[in-house]
This record gives structure tokens, C-alpha cells and sequence, in this order.
């Protein structure tokens, strides 16, 4: 009887050892990161005050944020103000910490592998530990372009480089100055604001994204052997209860896929998308990263495709961006360099370095690719009609002399326009040169009122000139 209770008790302290085991082995594995960067960290708060936190810089050198000891007290400085607010985000005792600041808050603060020998040492001489910096993939030139043509409108922009992931620009806007000063003063009105001040729109937002996603549609045409589908376009058509239109109406006649991509006809995508079925456009959604993780290190939200039966109606909306389907600015961005890229999408990231106080490079970004989204050959179909949107389409504003700047345009219904029909999204991806591209781009403005190719082609095409030039 004693043996029996005896092997009872070891087998629940076994579960029990057990548990613990795989208890802490989840928290390594898949929580760490979580919990040293969390506000709550206490071992974070006292570093604060024995190491200065390390500068970060953009890719040209331009020194974005540093730290100093003022009467005792380290202070962070912003001396771009607004510009990196959505990118670096702010580190205050009083208010925490937000994106690169808390993501990267143990690289700053030094306490990653060979930094800590270092650290170490400065604190055996007596001396203030120093924090290692942080290099961005950021293009200064870009960043501050892109922010100065969005100007006070709602929205973000993102750019990447298709070729590698590496994050260009990330504008989010409305944007707010994260100098400790500033945000005292402001944070309960911020805090509160019905514009959400503080939300990263360029990877968490969620937004239809329209006629862009007729690149998405277009692939899954083109995949599935329907490309040579033509329509009669009257400028209006009708899948079960749904009537779907093109802008002010306009009839095209007979038309195929490569014209009804550049004149974004929705009477087209809308009629072919409804035939393809849904799975097939959810597989090549899906190969697009939708309802996938992107890896990115910074907040973001998974973009949305509806899963399950979906009828004919929802299919049609869905084949020109609208119903249900979400996308992020960021993946957005994404997709298009996947495009451009020969359809392979490459992970994002934004730090290219971590660099030691005595300027040892502790740690670099690699590339990687998330996935093989299409075929070289479907890839280069959607950049020759993205190519003519651009040169004859709805895309002309986004034209620069000397430069083959392929794209799309959409403008997004969202839920206010069925109360006011004017504050449609503006939205424009391209990416170039065309024929080695270096850059890709996704705008998106909030409620804009007006089309993709009037009000966000400039923005990109800005971007694109500066970046290239």
C-alpha cells in the first residue's frame, strides 16, 4: 500500500517536473522576446539608470535618437521630431516604451551577448555603460519626401526594397513628436484622440484595399488557365443581389484582361472573379501571405482573406478588393515587391545592424523569403500590365522621365461611404525600374475622396525619383 502511494506521489512530481519543463521551454522559445522588452521589466527600468542607452540611425548616418545625462537624469532626444514617431516610436520612465525603442530595447540598453563583456568592463573603470546603436535600413531622403507629400491627410506609406525586405520608408500618419517635453504635455488629449495618434497605421492598420488587389485576382486568372477570358463590359453588372459598377459608369465593350487591368474594370475582375471559385483565389491569396504571419519585428496585423464558402456575390466584391478583405500598408507593400521581385516575397526588416560601443557589429540582418507567392512567368505577366497602367492607365501620374515605373491604382468603399459616398481610401502600389527593380511602394489615404492614381500616384512617384536619383 506504502509502494503505491509512494509511486503516486513520483508520478504527479514527475508531471509536475514535467510541466514546469515545458512550461519554461515555451517561455524561451516563443515569449522571451515579449518579456524582456515588456514596460513591466524591472531589470529594464534599474539598466536605465546605469547604462546610456544607445543612438539609432538611419541608413545614411542621420543620427534619429540618442540619449544624455542631464543633471543626473539620462533624457531621449528626437531630433527629427514627427518624422520617425511611426518607426521609432518613444522610450520614456513615465510612459514606457513603443515599437524599434521597445523591440529593440535589450540591444539598447547593451545586453546581448558581446555588448555585455564590454558593458562589463566599463563598469569595472568606473565609467557609465554605453548601450549599443542601432542602424536602420531607413532612407532618410525618402522618409522625410514621403511625409512632407502626405501633409496633414490620414494614411501611410511604405516603401521596401523588393529584392530584400528591407523596409525603405514607413510613414503613418497623424504623427506626434516622442520627446519626453512634448509627450508630458500632451499625452491625455493623445491619448484619447479620435484620430488614434498613436496607431501605427503603415503595418497595423487594416484597410480594403481595392482595385490593388486586381494584382491578386489577376494571378489567380492567370494561374488557372482563364487569361484569355474576355467580357462584355456595359459599365455596370449584376451577381445575385449585388450590383457592381465601374467609376461613373463607363462601358468598355469587349474586354479582355490585360485592358480591363489598366482601366480597372471592375465589371471584368468582378465577372471572372465570381467564376474562379473561391479556393482558387484563396490559394493565391493565401501564397500571398494573407492570414499569415509576416515576421516582421515591429507591431503589425495579419491581413485578412475570408476563408470557408464564399457566394458568387461575395466573390465578386471580393475579386476587386472590397467585402471582407483586408490588407495592411505594409503587406501591401509587400505583395508589390513579391511582383516585382519575380513572385517571390521577402521578409521585412527594418534594423540592417547592431553595432558596440567600440564599434563591433554584435549583430546584422539576413534576407530570407517567406514564399514563392506565383511563378516567374505569372509575375512577369502583372508587371507588364502594371507596367501599362502606368505609361496609358489610370496610373500616369506616377510617371517620371528617364524611369519605367510599373503600378496600380484603387480607390477603396469602406464603412463610411454608404453614409458618405465621397470618403472613399486613395491607394496606389508600384514598384521600379521595371526592369531591375530597387524599390516598391504602397500609399494609402484615409477618406480621401478622390482616386488612387490623382492622390496617392504623386506620393509614390516622389519616393520612387528620390530614392533612385
Amino acid at each position: 500500500m506504502n509502494n503505491k502511494k509512494i509511486t503516486h506521489m513520483l508520478v504527479f512530481f514527475s508531471v509536475l517536473f514535467l510541466s514546469l519543463i515545458v512550461y519554461l521551454t515555451a517561455i524561451e522559445l516563443f515569449y522571451k522576446d515579449e518579456y524582456v522588452s515588456s514596460n513591466f521589466n524591472q531589470r529594464n527600468s534599474m539598466l536605465e539608470d546605469s547604462v546610456l542607452r544607445g543612438s539609432i540611425y538611419a541608413s545614411g548616418g542621420e543620427r534619429l535618437a540618442y540619449s544624455r545625462v542631464e543633471n543626473g537624469e539620462q533624457k531621449r532626444y528626437y531630433p527629427f521630431l514627427n518624422l520617425y514617431s511611426h518607426v521609432i516610436g518613444y522610450s520614456t520612465k513615465t510612459y514606457g516604451k513603443s515599437l524599434i525603442e521597445k523591440s529593440y530595447n535589450t540591444e539598447l540598453l547593451g545586453e546581448n551577448g558581446i555588448s555585455s563583456v564590454f558593458n562589463l568592463k566599463s563598469k569595472l573603470s568606473g565609467e557609465m555603460p554605453l548601450g549599443n546603436d542601432l542602424y536602420l535600413t531607413i532612407d532618410h531622403d525618402v522618409q522625410s519626401v514621403a511625409s512632407q507629400m502626405m501633409g496633414s491627410r490620414n494614411g501611410a506609406m511604405v516603401a521596401i526594397n523588393p529584392k530584400t525586405g528591407a523596409v525603405i520608408a514607413m510613414v503613418s500618419k497623424p504623427d506626434f513628436n516622442p520627446n519626453q517635453t512634448w509627450l508630458t504635455q500632451n499625452w491625455a488629449k493623445l491619448s484619447t484622440d479620435e484620430n488614434s495618434t498613436f496607431f501605427t497605421r503603415a503595418s497595423m492598420g487594416l484597410y480594403p484595399p481595392g482595385s490593388t488587389f486586381k494584382t491578386i485576382t489577376s494571378a489567380s486568372i492567370i494561374d488557372n488557365l482563364m487569361d484569355d477570358t474576355e467580357v462584355e463590359d456595359e459599365g455596370k453588372i449584376k451577381i445575385g443581389s449585388k450590383e457592381i459598377s465601374n467609376t461613373k459608369d463607363k462601358a468598355y465593350g469587349t474586354i479582355g484582361i490585360e485592358d480591363a487591368f489598366k482601366v480597372s474594370s471592375n465589371v471584368y475582375f468582378a465577372s471572372v472573379g465570381a467564376s474562379l471559385g473561391a479556393e482558387k483565389l484563396q490559394d493565391t491569396a493565401e501564397n500571398f501571405s494573407f492570414n499569415k504571419k509576416l515576421g516582421f519585428k515591429l507591431p503589425y496585423s495579419k491581413s485578412r482573406f475570408e476563408t470557408g464558402h464564399i457566394s458568387d456575390e461575395d466573390m465578386a466584391t471580393t475579386s476587386i478588393g472590397q467585402g471582407k478583405t483586408l490588407v495592411s500598408p505594409l503587406h501591401l507593400a509587400m505583395i508589390t515587391g513579391a511582383i516585382a521581385n519575380d513572385g517571390k516575397m521577402m521578409k521585412p526588416y527594418i534594423v540592417e545592424k547592431v553595432v558596440s560601443p567600440s564599434g563591433v557589429t554584435v549583430d546584422s540582418a539576413y534576407q530570407s523569403s517567406l514564399s514563392q507567392a506565383i511563378s516567374p512567368f505569372t509575375a512577369k505577366k502583372i508587371k507588364e500590365m502594371m507596367l501599362e497602367v502606368v505609361e496609358t492607365g489610370t496610373g500616369t501620374n506616377a510617371r517620371i522621365y528617364g524611369i519605367d515605373v510599373a503600378g496600380k491604382t484603387g480607390t477603396a468603399e469602406n464603412e463610411r461611404t454608404d453614409a458618405e459616398p465621397d470618403k472613399t481610401h486613395a491607394l496606389f502600389i508600384a514598384f521600379a525600374p521595371y526592369d531591375d527593380p530597387e524599390i516598391a511602394v504602397a500609399v494609402i489615404l484615409e477618406y480621401a475622396g478622390g482616386t488612387g492614381g490623382s492622390l496617392a500616384a504623386p506620393i509614390a512617384r516622389e519616393a520612387i525619383r528620390t530614392y533612385l536619383r
